[in-house]
């Protein structure tokens, strides 16, 4: 059998050559283990080599190489068709794709003998365009218009925003998150043309309480608050995490009220106001709350609807890593201390279990990525509106900052309309 091809990157085979100059070539290509008819060949291609790294191509291969797809214009109408599809919000399925593509095949004169719509070639399909399978996702969608009058009304309601009437240790941004007790990921790494990738079930992954985290904006953590269902309704410190164990597991108005009391309680506030950071979910958009938070000198920021996932400091920056911790946790306790019963099933885990994986989770939240949240989110006041996650928003960015520099030509254009007029002043000085 003949040994595998190797393939070089335009950039690798021009570092050989500017490396090569000068040196024994024979000596050189054994080193690099090249032979010296491939740099020899290079060598010769030195000037397009230099003309596809300044194209931007040095990361790939010889352009143009490689094999072509068979029915290109075919492809490219199974492209726009699922483009149509998913504009109007339909499901497209690796089936469905199969279906459209055999029945737009006769109409490029492709035989159905020398296109069988497999697998294999669905997959390359999928990858040469950049698709593939996702899972649907319950992000509130808001059109583009919208996303950039509610990011530029959040950064205004900001700048207007007076925070020397506060202390830093009294602002707060919160956000509530799911713990769950099972194992999440049902993929694995499995030998190719393996028959089953089996992945037991500890028959726990719906099984989960809630967890309330937040930050202050002078840098420091808050230590998580844990809800668990029981009928106890009690509030206990255990290994520096809050737990509060109550009849309906999630964030209720009654347990943001108790969470309020003991993260901003009068007694250590005094005369000074608090301020909460958080979305607008019901429970803190409701009547009753902002009453409450009235009664005890705290105001409140709350993120526009539809845009958690751009301005919410903790969402931003602070909650993936966390639940990349905990994940980190649930397998080590899965794989190594989950006991069981005597039938052989695994038993559900104890809540002093869960308070170490939120314990051990939060404590991996390192200073700098609080300071990068707060950054993100708009909440350091030493950082511009552009250094924030939406201003850097791949897609928005752009766009917000254009409507921000419009809008501050615009202002500029009124402040010179509206003068008022100076009276001359026959007794004018003239100093030379």
């Amino acid at each position: 059998m003949s040994a595998k091809r190797k393939s070089y990157s335009v950039e690798y085979k021009k570092g050989i050559m500017e490396d090569s100059w000068g040196q024994n070539l024979t000596a050189f290509c054994k080193e690099k283990m090249l032979s010296i008819q491939l740099v020899q060949k290079w060598r010769a291609e030195y000037g397009n080599l230099i003309e596809q790294v300044d194209k931007g191509n040095a990361k790939k291969h010889k352009c143009g190489s490689g094999r072509q797809p068979l029915f290109s214009e075919l492809e490219d109408l199974i492209c726009e068709w699922v483009v149509d599809r998913r504009a109007k919000a339909l499901v497209v399925n690796r089936a469905q794709i199969q279906e459209f593509a055999l029945a737009m095949a006769p109409q490029f004169d492709i035989a159905p003998k020398d296109f069988k719509v497999s697998q294999h070639w669905l997959d390359n399909f999928l990858q040469r365009s950049e698709l593939s399978l996702r899972r649907s996702t319950t992000l509130f969608r808001l059109e583009d218009t919208q996303v950039i009058k509610r990011a530029l009304a959040f950064k205004s309601f900001i700048d207007d925003a007076d925070f020397s009437k506060y202390n830093l240790s009294n602002m707060i941004a919160m956000d509530e998150t799911a713990v769950f007790m099972g194992q999440s990921s049902q993929t694995t790494i499995e030998q190719r043309g393996a028959s089953l990738a089996y992945i037991p079930s500890t028959a726990y992954e719906s099984a989960r309480v809630s967890c309330l985290l937040a930050i202050r904006l002078d840098g420091t953590k808050i230590p998580p608050l844990i809800i668990s269902k029981s009928k106890k309704e009690k509030i206990e410190r255990v290994l520096g995490v809050f737990i509060l164990e109550t009849e309906k597991a999630w964030a209720t108005q009654a347990v943001i009220r108790k969470w309020v009391d003991l993260m901003l309680p009068l007694v250590m506030r005094g005369s000074q106001r608090g301020l909460l950071v958080w979305d607008a979910a019901s429970t803190h958009r409701a009547k009753d709350m902002k009453t409450f938070l009235h009664e005890r000198k705290i105001d409140q920021i709350m993120i526009p609807a539809g845009m958690t996932a751009y301005l919410q400091t903790l969402d931003i920056a602070i909650n993936k890593p966390f639940k990349d911790n905990l994940r980190m946790e649930i397998n080590d306790y899965i794989e190594n201390r989950m006991e069981r019963n005597q039938c052989g099933n695994f038993v559900k885990p104890k809540l002093q279990e869960v308070v170490t994986w939120v314990k051990n989770s939060w404590e991996k939240i390192t200073d700098s990525c609080i300071a990068n949240a707060l950054r993100a989110g708009y909440l350091d006041k030493k950082y511009s509106f552009k250094d924030s996650a939406i201003a850097k928003h791949e897609r928005f960015g752009p766009l917000i900052l254009k409507e921000m520099e419009s809008q501050e030509i615009h202002q500029e254009i009124q402040e010179l309309d509206c003068y008022d007029d100076v009276p001359e002043d026959d007794d004018m000085i003239v100093i030379e």
